[in-house]
């Protein structure tokens, strides 16, 4: 009877407050295995990252009996989206000593994180993880990995990597993408976005924003004039070519012509 209500409550939004509630008739009722649901209902309800809802979920992570791979790789995942991505290697390097075998989203979140605070230790040994575990195959794990060693610095992997990928998606191409953009092969970048087969609004702007660093206006320009669809980003990165190559009037002409004007705009 007691298991039925439970149930019925974490199929529900909660917040912290009630999330605890349910916990203690959870301990009380010596129902611990529901604990992985109510740390998953507990994130998936809050709309928004709250350090108290994860030192919550982390401490009933710590304290629980059975260390759970869903839980724990559900909690890395949310802290990574969250832009916690310390504690989301936190948690995750507590899984691993925990003894529990990652799955991919723990894998690719953890991958995320380091790639996010360029911590290359920890991607290194996290890739070899990956190839003890058997992901290596797998799409979104490889794209992470793609996006690590670019935002590391180390193309050569990186495409090694990104070569590997059988099905790439465009999350896939622009990993790489920017990765030649971020560290100036221009021609390297060039030579990937026309292979794309598909491109996305992310896909123009990284190469506008390339050329447009590398002070290669007429080809930013040329890229720009020919984008299918345009973000405030993509005016953006005009925008500060121009201020930077000392073209301040057509820096202006492409700020008044801006139809979404946003804070980086007038910064600028």
């Amino acid at each position: 009877m007691q298991l039925a209500r439970l149930t019925s409550l974490l199929d529900k939004s909660l917040t912290t407050d009630q999330a605890k509630q349910i916990h203690c008739q959870i301990v009380v009722n010596k129902l611990n295995d529901l604990e992985p649901v109510l740390i998953r209902q507990t994130l998936n309800s809050a709309a928004r990252y709250s350090p108290r809802t994860a030192h919550y979920v982390r401490a009933i992570l710590r304290r629980m009996k059975k260390p759970d791979v869903f839980a724990t790789s559900f909690t890395i995942r949310y802290l990574s989206q969250h832009g916690q991505f310390r504690e989301a290697l936190s948690v995750y390097e507590q899984m691993h000593s925990s003894g529990l075998f990652p799955n991919t989203f723990a894998v690719s979140s953890a991958l995320k994180s380091c790639a996010r605070i360029l911590c290359k230790i920890g991607g290194l040994m996290i890739h070899g993880q990956v190839q003890k575990c058997g992901f290596c195959k797998v799409v979104f794990v490889q794209t992470a990995l793609v996006d690590f060693y670019s935002k590391i610095g180390d193309m050569v992997i990186a495409r090694k990597v990104f070569d590997e990928i059988r099905g790439k998606n465009v999350v896939s191409w622009n990993s790489i993408l920017a990765g030649y953009v971020k560290y100036g092969d221009l021609e390297m970048a060039q030579s990937v976005f026309d292979e794309m087969p598909a491109k996305d609004v992310i896909s123009w702007n990284s190469m506008v924003s390339g050329y447009a660093r590398a002070k290669d206006m007429e080809q930013a320009y040329e890229l720009f004039r020919r984008m299918p669809e345009r973000n405030s980003a993509s005016w953006n990165a005009m925008i500060t070519g121009y201020i930077e190559c000392g073209k301040i009037e057509l820096a202006r002409s492409f700020f008044d012509a801006m139809p979404d004007r946003n804070n980086v705009s007038y910064i600028t």
